[in-house]
């Protein structure tokens, strides 16, 4: 459901999770969490929770970006997305 589905997949039963993954998707998206998407998820999160959101995704940018410039071999036998969307 990460690779190819939404939100609003079955999968999610805790809101707090389907709300992750909106604002992950939003960051991904736009580099950005609108107002209204904000709000929703202050109903979910504190102040602290939400601010490790775009910090969390902001390191894994910086070790992808590193790792990919640097040439980093891939892991031998690690599932790609591309993989994962094929199937």
């Amino acid at each position: 459901s990460l690779t190819c589905g939404s939100p609003d997949d079955p999968c999610w039963t805790a809101g707090r999770e389907a709300m992750l993954i909106r604002m992950v998707d939003a960051l991904h998206d736009s580099c950005d969490v609108d107002d209204e998407l904000w709000r929703s998820a202050q109903e979910l999160f504190d102040e602290r929770q939400l601010l490790d959101v775009p910090l969390l995704c902001g390191w894994y940018h910086a070790i992808c970006f590193a790792a990919r410039t640097a040439r980093v071999e891939l892991e031998p036998g690690a599932p790609r997305f591309a993989d994962v969307t094929a199937a």
